[in-house]
């Protein structure tokens, strides 16, 4: 199969691009390294550096591959510092690539899935999220954090529009706080791997609000296979999928926990504008593609802790 990856430099995307390659398929990754790393990309797979919202950059992963058969779209930027500090940038690029690869998947009568974000449901209170739960955004004016989540929103709206108009066999996963080996662990990047290298190191761990705001986090090679099931079923045109699991965990709890892997203290800091106080995926969907995330948050932490 010939596969095009935007964002295949990221730390998803990398994951996806190795299981891809293994599997016998040519890939090609389209990735402008904003975030995604050079290293990160498989020696084996063509990459293009350019901006996914180029369609002349999609255009010659096209050429390069002679043609597409799947396209799966994760390009965007992400990070919760950068939903606040880059929230024109984060709007702009993140619906206009999905533009562009919905034109591309048109054009040439390739499957589209694209990577959605739990984001997308805003500040929703009433758990699990599933495909019935409605979105839910602050006003505006008072933060700049669901730039991101109302970007993958309207990703999501364009997904559908283009699957009942113009017959687009288009998909889309939500990864639920995916974590794994290439996490990154800066100031901009998941919690996870900023509380492990903060343990690792001695440094404190920051806890931010009073620490009791719940997550699901999902072990990076459970979403990927998650990810292909969705990409290689027949008729799952406008179907979403949360990849995550339903087992949740306070940030202070998880904090605590990582924390004793090193030697690193925890402070408590302001709440992020925004925050949701808890996000629980609803996975029966996933019942579709016969897919479950196996790996608890205590066996992906031992083996991400043994990576670093």
């Amino acid at each position: 199969m010939k596969v095009i990856v935007t964002g295949g430099a990221g730390f998803i995307g990398s994951h996806l691009v190795d299981a891809l390659i293994a599997r016998g398929d040519e890939v090609v990754v389209v990735d402008v390294l904003f975030r995604g790393l050079r290293e990160n990309i498989n020696s084996k797979a063509i990459f293009i550096e350019g901006n996914v919202c180029d369609y002349s950059v999609l255009t010659a992963a096209v050429s390069e591959l002679g043609g597409v058969d799947l396209i799966h779209h994760l390009a965007a930027i992400n990070g919760t510092k950068w939903f606040h500090e880059a929230a024109a940038e984060v709007i702009s690029v993140n619906i206009n690539a999905t533009h562009r690869v919905i034109e591309l998947a048109l054009e040439h009568d390739a499957r589209l899935v694209i990577a959605s974000s739990p984001e997308a449901y805003g500040e929703q209170k009433v758990m699990p999220l599933s495909e019935q739960s409605e979105a839910v955004f602050s006003p505006a004016h008072l933060h700049q954090r669901h730039s991101y989540g109302a970007s993958k929103y309207l990703d999501e709206v364009a997904i559908q529009h283009a699957v009942r108009s113009k017959d687009l066999d288009g998909r889309i996963v939500r990864p639920f706080n995916a974590y794994g080996p290439r996490l990154p662990s800066d100031e901009y990047g998941q919690v996870i791997a900023i509380m492990l290298a903060k343990a690792k190191s001695g440094h404190d761990i920051e806890v931010h609000g009073d620490g009791q705001q719940t997550r699901s986090f999902t072990w990076i090679h459970d979403v990927i296979e998650g990810m292909l099931l969705v990409s290689d079923q027949e008729g799952l045109a406008g179907k979403a999928f949360n990849l995550g699991r339903d087992e949740e965990i306070s940030i202070l709890d998880l904090a605590e926990r990582i924390a004793a892997l090193g030697s690193a203290k925890i402070v408590m800091q302001g709440s992020y504008h925004g925050d949701s106080t808890r996000r629980l995926p609803d996975l029966t969907g996933n019942q579709l593609i016969s897919w479950r995330a196996n790996t608890s948050l205590s066996e992906g932490l031992a083996l991400m802790n043994n990576e670093l």
